[in-house]
Protein backbone atom coordinates (compact mmCIF):
# COMPACT_ATOMS: atom_id res chain seq x y z
CA UNK A 1 0.00 0.00 0.00
CA UNK A 2 1.36 3.58 -0.62
CA UNK A 3 1.39 6.78 1.07
CA UNK A 4 -2.05 8.63 0.44
CA UNK A 5 -2.45 12.44 -0.54
CA UNK A 6 -6.15 13.30 -1.26
CA UNK A 7 -8.85 15.97 0.15
CA UNK A 8 -11.05 12.67 0.60
CA UNK A 9 -8.57 10.91 2.79
CA UNK A 10 -11.59 8.64 4.20
CA UNK A 11 -13.00 7.53 1.28
CA UNK A 12 -9.26 6.49 -0.44
CA UNK A 13 -8.40 4.99 3.17
CA UNK A 14 -11.40 2.79 2.48
CA UNK A 15 -11.01 1.80 -1.18
CA UNK A 16 -7.45 1.07 -0.62
CA UNK A 17 -8.32 -1.27 2.31
CA UNK A 18 -10.93 -2.67 0.86
CA UNK A 19 -8.92 -3.05 -2.71
CA UNK A 20 -6.54 -5.41 -0.37
CA UNK A 21 -8.87 -7.43 1.66
CA UNK A 22 -10.43 -8.81 -1.87
CA UNK A 23 -7.29 -9.12 -3.51
CA UNK A 24 -6.32 -10.91 -0.36
CA UNK A 25 -3.24 -8.81 0.59
CA UNK A 26 -4.75 -8.56 3.84
CA UNK A 27 -6.34 -12.21 4.06
CA UNK A 28 -9.01 -13.18 6.01
CA UNK A 29 -7.97 -12.90 10.30
CA UNK A 30 -5.97 -10.12 9.65
CA UNK A 31 -5.69 -7.79 12.30
CA UNK A 32 -6.96 -4.22 10.90
CA UNK A 33 -4.56 -1.99 13.72
CA UNK A 34 -5.16 1.97 13.21
CA UNK A 35 -2.09 2.96 14.46
CA UNK A 36 -0.22 0.78 11.73
CA UNK A 37 -2.21 1.33 9.34
CA UNK A 38 -2.21 4.79 9.79
CA UNK A 39 1.36 4.82 9.99
CA UNK A 40 1.75 2.74 6.77
CA UNK A 41 -0.43 5.02 4.51
CA UNK A 42 0.73 8.45 5.98
CA UNK A 43 -2.51 9.47 7.10
CA UNK A 44 -4.21 10.24 11.07
CA UNK A 45 -5.37 7.88 12.85
CA UNK A 46 -8.98 9.24 12.84
CA UNK A 47 -10.10 8.79 9.13
CA UNK A 48 -8.23 5.41 9.29
CA UNK A 49 -10.48 4.37 12.39
CA UNK A 50 -13.30 5.85 10.16
CA UNK A 51 -12.65 3.91 7.06
CA UNK A 52 -12.22 0.75 8.80
CA UNK A 53 -15.77 1.02 10.88
CA UNK A 54 -17.33 1.61 7.20
CA UNK A 55 -15.53 -2.04 6.30
CA UNK A 56 -17.55 -3.13 9.38
CA UNK A 57 -20.52 -2.04 7.55
CA UNK A 58 -19.91 -3.67 4.02
CA UNK A 59 -19.03 -6.74 5.83
CA UNK A 60 -15.57 -6.85 5.29
CA UNK A 61 -14.42 -6.81 8.42
CA UNK A 62 -15.73 -7.80 11.95
CA UNK A 63 -15.01 -6.32 15.23
CA UNK A 64 -13.67 -8.47 18.09
CA UNK A 65 -14.28 -8.13 21.72
CA UNK A 66 -10.24 -8.39 22.42
CA UNK A 67 -9.02 -8.28 18.86
CA UNK A 68 -9.73 -5.28 17.61
CA UNK A 69 -11.67 -5.03 13.82
CA UNK A 70 -9.75 -7.67 11.53
CA UNK A 71 -10.94 -8.70 8.35
CA UNK A 72 -13.75 -11.19 8.20
CA UNK A 73 -13.59 -14.71 7.99
CA UNK A 74 -16.32 -16.57 6.44
CA UNK A 75 -17.82 -19.73 7.66
CA UNK A 76 -19.99 -21.99 5.48
CA UNK A 77 -23.31 -20.98 7.10
CA UNK A 78 -22.09 -17.21 5.91
CA UNK A 79 -21.68 -19.05 2.62
CA UNK A 80 -24.91 -20.06 2.16
CA UNK A 81 -27.19 -16.98 4.10
CA UNK A 82 -25.22 -14.94 1.16
CA UNK A 83 -26.65 -17.27 -1.08
CA UNK A 84 -30.22 -17.63 0.08
CA UNK A 85 -30.01 -13.25 -0.58
CA UNK A 86 -28.83 -13.68 -4.07
CA UNK A 87 -31.05 -16.12 -5.02
CA UNK A 88 -33.81 -13.81 -4.61
CA UNK A 89 -32.57 -10.74 -5.34
CA UNK A 90 -30.31 -11.60 -8.56
CA UNK A 91 -33.72 -13.78 -9.84
CA UNK A 92 -35.42 -10.50 -9.61
CA UNK A 93 -32.92 -8.76 -11.01
CA UNK A 94 -32.81 -11.37 -14.38
CA UNK A 95 -36.44 -10.90 -14.45
CA UNK A 96 -36.03 -7.01 -14.81
CA UNK A 97 -32.72 -7.16 -16.76
CA UNK A 98 -34.15 -9.48 -19.48
CA UNK A 99 -36.46 -6.08 -20.94
CA UNK A 100 -33.94 -3.42 -19.76
CA UNK A 101 -30.45 -4.89 -21.49
CA UNK A 102 -28.84 -2.86 -24.33
CA UNK A 103 -27.27 -4.78 -27.40
CA UNK A 104 -23.93 -3.20 -25.74
CA UNK A 105 -24.65 -5.02 -22.38
CA UNK A 106 -25.72 -8.06 -23.59
CA UNK A 107 -22.64 -8.08 -25.89
CA UNK A 108 -20.89 -7.44 -22.83
CA UNK A 109 -22.86 -10.57 -21.22
CA UNK A 110 -21.16 -12.56 -24.25
CA UNK A 111 -17.66 -11.28 -23.84
CA UNK A 112 -18.08 -12.70 -20.24
CA UNK A 113 -19.41 -16.03 -20.78
CA UNK A 114 -16.43 -16.38 -24.00
CA UNK A 115 -13.44 -15.75 -21.35
CA UNK A 116 -15.28 -17.91 -18.85
CA UNK A 117 -15.74 -20.40 -21.14
CA UNK A 118 -11.78 -20.64 -21.50
CA UNK A 119 -10.94 -20.82 -17.61
CA UNK A 120 -13.64 -22.97 -17.40
CA UNK A 121 -10.83 -25.94 -17.73
CA UNK A 122 -9.71 -25.47 -14.36
CA UNK A 123 -8.30 -21.62 -13.66
CA UNK A 124 -10.90 -21.70 -10.85
CA UNK A 125 -9.73 -18.03 -9.70
CA UNK A 126 -10.15 -16.44 -13.23
CA UNK A 127 -13.52 -18.43 -13.26
CA UNK A 128 -14.66 -16.72 -10.34
CA UNK A 129 -13.47 -12.75 -11.10
CA UNK A 130 -15.45 -13.86 -14.32
CA UNK A 131 -18.22 -14.89 -12.26
CA UNK A 132 -19.15 -12.28 -10.10
CA UNK A 133 -18.64 -9.34 -13.58
CA UNK A 134 -21.37 -11.82 -15.12
CA UNK A 135 -23.97 -11.45 -12.30
CA UNK A 136 -22.71 -7.59 -11.53
CA UNK A 137 -23.70 -7.00 -15.20
CA UNK A 138 -26.83 -8.32 -14.61
CA UNK A 139 -27.46 -6.90 -11.65
CA UNK A 140 -26.37 -3.29 -12.63
CA UNK A 141 -28.64 -3.52 -15.71
CA UNK A 142 -31.95 -4.70 -13.71
CA UNK A 143 -33.13 -0.81 -13.33
CA UNK A 144 -33.44 -0.39 -9.90
CA UNK A 145 -30.55 1.38 -8.15
CA UNK A 146 -31.34 -0.33 -4.32
CA UNK A 147 -31.21 -3.93 -5.38
CA UNK A 148 -28.26 -3.24 -7.59
CA UNK A 149 -26.25 -1.77 -4.45
CA UNK A 150 -27.48 -4.61 -2.38
CA UNK A 151 -26.36 -7.06 -4.85
CA UNK A 152 -22.88 -5.00 -5.21
CA UNK A 153 -22.16 -5.86 -1.25
CA UNK A 154 -23.10 -9.27 -1.56
CA UNK A 155 -20.92 -9.82 -4.11
CA UNK A 156 -17.78 -7.79 -2.42
CA UNK A 157 -18.38 -10.62 0.67
CA UNK A 158 -18.65 -13.64 -1.98
CA UNK A 159 -14.97 -12.34 -2.66
CA UNK A 160 -13.73 -13.59 0.52
CA UNK A 161 -15.66 -16.92 -0.14
CA UNK A 162 -12.94 -18.38 -2.18
CA UNK A 163 -11.50 -21.09 -0.06
CA UNK A 164 -14.77 -22.57 0.49
CA UNK A 165 -16.24 -22.41 -3.08
CA UNK A 166 -16.43 -25.99 -4.82
CA UNK A 167 -13.44 -25.65 -7.59
CA UNK A 168 -13.18 -28.92 -9.47
CA UNK A 169 -13.37 -28.43 -13.58
CA UNK A 170 -16.75 -30.84 -13.96
CA UNK A 171 -18.61 -27.52 -10.99
CA UNK A 172 -17.30 -24.46 -13.04
CA UNK A 173 -18.12 -26.23 -16.56
CA UNK A 174 -22.03 -26.58 -15.08
CA UNK A 175 -22.04 -23.35 -13.74
CA UNK A 176 -20.86 -22.18 -17.23
CA UNK A 177 -23.65 -23.79 -18.94
CA UNK A 178 -25.71 -22.35 -16.99
CA UNK A 179 -24.71 -18.93 -17.47
CA UNK A 180 -25.24 -19.75 -20.89
CA UNK A 181 -29.20 -20.18 -19.92
CA UNK A 182 -29.28 -16.88 -18.50
CA UNK A 183 -27.69 -15.57 -20.76
CA UNK A 184 -30.02 -16.89 -23.63
CA UNK A 185 -33.18 -16.19 -21.48
CA UNK A 186 -32.05 -12.51 -21.17
CA UNK A 187 -31.08 -12.36 -25.19
CA UNK A 188 -34.79 -13.49 -25.72
CA UNK A 189 -36.02 -10.54 -23.83
CA UNK A 190 -37.85 -13.76 -21.76
CA UNK A 191 -38.21 -12.25 -17.99
CA UNK A 192 -40.15 -15.31 -16.63
CA UNK A 193 -37.30 -17.83 -18.11
CA UNK A 194 -34.57 -15.40 -16.90
CA UNK A 195 -35.51 -15.50 -13.15
CA UNK A 196 -36.00 -19.26 -13.66
CA UNK A 197 -32.55 -19.87 -14.87
CA UNK A 198 -30.77 -17.24 -12.48
CA UNK A 199 -32.81 -19.22 -9.31
CA UNK A 200 -31.87 -22.59 -11.06
CA UNK A 201 -28.09 -21.44 -11.00
CA UNK A 202 -27.83 -20.16 -7.90
CA UNK A 203 -29.63 -22.70 -5.79
CA UNK A 204 -27.66 -25.46 -7.47
CA UNK A 205 -24.27 -23.55 -6.57
CA UNK A 206 -25.82 -23.50 -3.05
CA UNK A 207 -26.41 -26.99 -2.69
CA UNK A 208 -23.10 -27.98 -4.44
CA UNK A 209 -21.33 -26.09 -1.72
CA UNK A 210 -23.30 -27.48 1.06
CA UNK A 211 -22.82 -31.12 -0.26
CA UNK A 212 -18.85 -30.77 -0.72
CA UNK A 213 -18.42 -29.65 2.49
CA UNK A 214 -20.33 -32.30 4.02
CA UNK A 215 -18.61 -35.20 2.41
CA UNK A 216 -15.12 -33.91 2.07
CA UNK A 217 -12.17 -35.76 4.09
CA UNK A 218 -11.55 -33.96 7.44
CA UNK A 219 -7.85 -33.11 7.32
Amino acid sequence: MQPIASARVVDVVRDQLRSAILAGDLPPGSRLSVPELARQLGVSRSPVREAVLLLVGEGLAVEQSRRGVEVARLELGDVLELYELRISLESLAARNAAGRMTSTDLAALRGVLDAQGAAAVGDARSFRELDLRFHEIVSQTCGNARLARHAALLAREMRLAGPLMVNEPWHLRQSHEEHRNIERALRQRDGPAAERAMRDHLSRVAQSVRHWHSTAPIP
